[in-house]
């Protein structure tokens, strides 16, 4: 049945038998309605904005407000905007506007219900971040202890509080800015406490009202605060930034400490003085590396103040060192050292995740460089030489993506015994994809299952692939398989790097079959060391 896209009057009938009628366009070009949520008491006037292709949510706005309702109220803006539901958690039925235009009305109605009968007060605390401050303030701090920071403004709308200027700079720069030459006092305290809005006169407007929210909250957070500003008062401290950081969620506000201007008539105490300062809130956006890296992964572990080792940026290496930057590597005074002495030539940008800008450069250097751009202020260490010639120094895992079976084994015999070893490869013509991770002495290494006896048992397919090789003359031969077989090889190893971190290291080998035509041999498993293995049972 071909589908046939329901027409505009068909949808303004169908609100017109709910009582709404349509004024013409209006937010963002969209058609308005007007009419009413009717609630089980009475009904509320208010106006919908529907979109004009019939493929999004109506936006709900109540016109005015329910009288006589002065304090704060959850999912509803001053403005009257009603927040019926989260819109990137449902998907809309393209193929039944109309039905659920009605759907959503009736859950607005609902939601309106549930608002004015008090039974979502406690959603105010999730939506803190949205209602709190109209000013921004990125936050550049990887330590979580409170006292005082370095802090800068652009001038009024944006300031950045750091740990390090260098690292901040860095990734500033990455944006188009530079540090600001303006500097701010800045101090953050820490509360137990959820920031929850009053029920009443919200929000605060001066540093007395923050301070007796903030005493409802957590008296000891509110005394904290008080008597920090109090001592910058008296030493004539201009402006200060101050940041709470709070079990959710980070916040604050800015205050210029403006002392009270002689011949006023009656001298008012410093406490006073303060308590009468106008507050601006500010909304707190982290840019630390550690919230960047954990931000994705709740609950679990990161890379960050680890030290990593990466040998080969190759097809499978490159696009892994990405994913290792981005889970934290070479951050929080950790280490990322890539190593390879290869140089990016023309036969292997097709598969790399390295462009046209790097060839003929140092794959490790470009690569860091490359790292530096995505992640400002990474710590990546490259090493263009000879993987067995280098002194890798301590590390915490180390990573082979060189595909070259003599160097794996080297490594393992050089390395296994020291440090969590992982392997990644992949199987022939890109046939499937496979990592193996040698974090205790008893776990095979990838010579271990590469090598008869246990080569079979370990072998990927019923029928081994053949081998296909390309390439002509003094070129070199080279397997070919496309990048997408490079990215599910990296992302596998990934898959493993977040598993060890975790403490879930097993199945110690695992594979991605990707040519699903054949008959799979093979299953994740934790395989013995074979005794007998020249590269780690020595």
């Amino acid at each position: 049945m071909k589908f046939e896209k329901v027409a505009i009057p068909d949808l303004t009938a169908a609100l017109h038998q709910r009582g709404f009628s349509y004024v013409g366009r209006g937010w963002h070009n969209w058609m308005m309605f007007t009419g009413a949520l009717k609630l089980q008491t009475q009904s509320y006037p208010c106006e919908i904005a529907i979109s004009s292709e019939l493929d999004k949510f109506p936006r709900v706005w109540l016109t005015p407000l329910p009288a006589r309702r002065v304090e704060l109220l959850p999912h509803l803006s001053a403005d009257g905007y009603l927040c019926y539901l989260a819109l990137d958690s449902v998907i809309f039925d393209y193929f039944d506007p109309i039905r659920q235009t009605m759907a959503c009305l009736d859950r607005a109605e609902q939601v309106l219900e549930d608002i004015l009968a008090g039974k979502m007060v406690e959603d105010l605390a999730e939506e803190f971040h949205i209602i709190w401050g109209s000013i921004s303030c990125m936050l550049d701090v990887n330590a979580r202890w409170p006292g005082s920071l370095e802090a800068y403004t652009f001038g009024g709308k944006t300031s950045i509080v750091t740990d390090d200027k260098t690292r901040t700079r860095a990734k500033l720069e990455a944006i188009g800015f530079g540090l600001p030459k303006v500097e701010l006092s800045a101090f953050r305290v820490r509360t137990k406490s959820r920031p929850m809005p009053m029920q009443g006169s919200w929000p605060p407007k001066t540093v007395q009202a923050f301070l007796q929210w903030q005493n409802t909250l957590e008296p000891r957070c509110s005394k904290k605060i008080e008597q920090r500003l109090m001592e910058m008062f008296r030493d004539k401290v201009r402006r200060v930034l101050v940041l709470i950081d709070s079990p959710v969620v980070q916040y604050g506000i800015e205050v210029e400490l403006k002392r009270e201007s002689a011949g006023t008539g009656k001298k008012s105490s410093i406490r006073e003085n303060l308590y009468r300062l106008p507050i601006h809130r500010i909304s707190v956006y982290r840019i630390d590396d550690e919230y960047l890296a954990a931000r994705n992964l709740p609950g679990s572990k990161t890379l960050a103040g680890l030290r990593v080792g990466l040998i080969g940026c190759g097809t499978i290496g490159g696009y892994l060192a990405e994913m290792l930057a981005k889970a934290g590597a070479g951050t929080v005074g950790g280490k990322l050292t890539l190593v390879d002495m290869g140089k990016l030539e023309p036969n292997n940008l097709g598969r790399h995740r390295l462009g046209f800008n790097a060839l003929t450069t140092s794959k490790a250097e470009a690569m860091c460089e490359e790292l530096r751009r995505i992640a400002p202020g990474i710590d990546a260490i490259p090493v263009a030489e000879n993987a067995k010639e280098v002194d890798l120094g301590q590390l915490d895992l180390l990573i082979d993506t060189t595909g070259e079976q003599g160097l794996t084994d080297w490594l393992t015999w050089k390395y296994a015994e020291k440090v969590p070893f992982l392997s990644a490869w992949v199987e022939g013509a890109g046939v499937a994809v496979r990592a193996l991770l040698k974090a205790k002495p008893e776990h095979a290494c990838a010579r271990c299952v590469s090598q008869p006896p246990l080569i079979d048992q370990y072998r990927v397919f019923d029928v081994p692939p053949k081998v296909v090789m390309k390439g002509h003359g003094c070129e070199g031969l080279y397997v070919p398989f496309p990048a997408s077989a490079s990215v599910q090889a990296a992302a596998l190893a990934m898959e493993m790097v977040q598993a060890w971190l975790d403490g879930a290291e097993t199945p110690s080998f695992r594979t991605r079959v990707l040519d699903q035509s054949r008959e799979v041999h093979f299953s994740d498993c934790t395989p013995p060391r074979y005794e007998s293995c020249l590269a780690c049972a020595t």
